[in-house]
């Protein structure tokens, strides 16, 4: 019996570990699938690396041993992540010669930015005095507590959000666009579902390259795909759109040098706009005819205009925008020429304190060399000297507001005003604005005070009253003219040479000043606000002083930068309000009205 069972179960094992070995070799294949399967989800989902996600799908689409199900799953997917890929750049899609386009990128990434700003999605910890406050009353049943913040959920769900496009190719005589427009749901079920659901109502088309299309009454046509939705007025701007969508390199508008230039320099923005100039040119200048196009053509030089772009986008701490008129080399535009002056130098702005309320700062002429100044015998002035103070000697003006140095009579809560001139000849500005504010005082002031030598911080210089505000003072102070009221005046004098001026590396960044800045605008809400309420009396007073309180962080500069070619305006607004601060600034105003009555 032993003799026969031994070698019976060894012929069992053998046949079992046979059969394993043969059930192992056929699932190793389906295994190694769903391993690189899985891998292709997590880099898609979790990780998004749409390129490692992609070759993992195609090995699992490439294995003939995997389950048909499985390889049909990666199959959809990879077409998914293809489109992502080829849509991460909503120009590739655009046609290639487009009178405007304009797109909305990543909107969920910007909102939450300002959100957080604003102290709306900060810790519930952090707001735990306005929890204790009433909220404010919206009216029929509505409140809005100080504590209010945005859900996470929603804010994470805007964020799936990819973004919008739209390329505007024609206009016909009623002004109405035509063009491609596409949407990118991104992975918002919420957005996609309802689109796909919509769409249903409306009569359907013949698919385009196996795309569903539908037709909508007054607009044109929807293409669906797997991952964007395309709208136009014309179903062959749907085919070419399908065409670049599966061809990476077709001809597309992200293939234009010009627009590539000025989308390099708009990264990560929520919107951004783009004119074509040549085009535009090209579709409309023929339209031009008579006297008028004559002087429009003399004016702006439109053969040479060669794009328009505007971006607005979010930091951390503020919101930028950006607008910028480009021109060809060897333009003619008069209209640039006259209102195009010389770069900031911040000579004038070493004087301005960092107290101040705004600063208005304007580069005039040229920088040039000093001319010897002779204080005891200044050169003869003339009527012409007025002109050629702001056509040649003034480089630089910076204009300033500070807060008002003490509360009391009329004349001590009036804000303190100066300007500081940043000139080539100090001698002849000083003798030329000293005999202008003479004149001024003897025929306009209606008072009988004369003008009076004063010295400032060992500076020299002269005051002059006038009936019904403060006397203004003229100090010199090396190459530089300071005038305006005495506390403006002595602020300046005593900032020139320290480190409180706003010329300061580490408030200059306020005002953003580049190399070809020209004219620069700053403003400090918080100190405008207080400089208003100063001024007023009564209730109005302590509102103003309230949205002072609220408003102590918000700073808005406005600046030009007049390049030869290029003209750009940028505006940022840093040290948005709290949100809490002011739904509690609301509502003790809501209270205080119901005390009234």
């Amino acid at each position: 019996m032993r003799k026969i069972a031994f070698p019976m179960v060894l012929s069992l094992s053998l046949l079992g570990w046979l059969a394993l070995s043969a059930v192992a070799k056929d699932q190793a294949p389906a295994g190694s699938a769903e391993s690189n399967f899985q891998r292709g989800f997590f880099l898609q989902v979790h990780e998004h690396d749409l390129p490692g996600a992609a070759a993992a799908y195609e090995n699992v689409v490439s294995d003939s041993a995997a389950p048909p199900a499985l390889r049909s799953q990666a199959k959809t997917r990879l077409v998914q992540i293809r489109e992502d890929l080829a849509s991460a750049n909503f120009a590739r899609l655009m046609p290639p010669n487009v009178l405007g386009y304009a797109e909305l990128v990543q909107p969920g990434d910007h909102i939450a930015r300002i959100l957080n700003m604003m102290g709306l999605l900060g810790a519930t910890e952090a707001r735990a005095d306005s929890a204790a406050q009433k909220p404010m009353a919206l009216g029929n049943g509505l409140y809005l507590p100080a504590d209010f913040s945005v859900s996470p959920a929603l804010v994470a769900e805007l964020k799936k959000i990819r973004g919008a496009a739209v390329g505007v190719t024609s206009l016909n005589d009623q002004g109405r666009p035509g063009g491609l427009a596409a949407i990118h749901p991104g992975d918002c079920d919420l957005l996609r579902g309802a689109i796909e659901t919509a769409v249903q109502l409306l009569e359907p088309g013949e698919p385009i390259a196996s795309f569903k299309t539908y037709r909508i009454p007054d607009v044109g046509w929807v293409m669906l795909t797997a991952r964007l939705v395309f709208v136009s007025d014309s179903r062959d701007q749907l085919a070419a759109a399908a065409e670049r969508l599966g061809n990476p390199r077709a001809e597309s508008l992200a293939s234009n040098d010009l627009f590539k230039r000025a989308a390099a320099e708009s990264p990560n923005a929520l919107f951004f706009a783009y004119v074509d100039g040549p085009q535009i040119v090209k579709r409309f200048g023929s339209q031009l005819h008579g006297p008028d196009a004559d002087m429009i053509r003399g004016l702006l030089d439109l053969d040479h205009f060669e794009s328009l772009v505007v971006a607005l986008t979010t930091t951390e701490d503020g919101i930028r925008l950006r607008a910028e008129m480009n021109l060809m080399p060897g333009h003619h535009n008069l209209l640039y020429a006259l209102i195009r002056t010389a770069p900031i130098t911040k000579r004038s702005l070493s004087l301005v304190p960092q107290s101040a309320a705004g600063v208005l700062v304007v580069g005039l002429n040229p920088a040039g060399p000093a001319v010897p100044a002779d204080a005891a015998n200044p050169q003869g002035l003339s009527a012409m000297d007025l002109g050629r103070e702001f056509f040649n000697n003034v480089e630089e003006l910076a204009i300033f507001v500070l807060p008002p140095t003490s509360a009391g009579d009329g004349h001590q809560s009036m804000p303190e005003i100066g300007a500081v001139l940043a000139v080539k000849d100090p001698a002849k500005s000083e003798a030329l604005w000293n005999q202008v504010l003479s004149l001024a005082a003897l025929f306009g002031a209606h008072t009988n005070k004369a003008p009076s030598a004063i010295d400032i911080a060992g500076k020299p210089g002269r005051a002059y009253a006038f009936s019904g505000a403060p006397p203004i003072a003229v100090v010199r102070s090396d190459r530089e003219l300071v005038i305006g009221t005495q506390g403006a005046v002595t602020a300046a004098i005593q900032t020139q040479g320290s480190k409180n001026s706003i010329a300061d590396e580490k408030t200059s960044q306020l005002l953003r000043l580049m190399p070809d800045t020209s004219k620069a605008l700053f403003l400090d809400v918080g100190r405008c606000v207080d400089i208003a309420a100063s001024l007023s009396n009564g209730p109005d007073a302590q509102l103003l002083k309230a949205i002072g309180t609220v408003t102590r962080n918000l700073k808005v500069s406005v600046a030009t930068d007049e390049a030869p070619n290029r003209l750009t305006v940028r505006a940022e607004v840093t040290g948005l309000p709290q949100f809490h601060d002011i739904v509690s600034l609301v509502n003790a105003q809501q209270e205080q009205r119901a005390a009234k009555k």
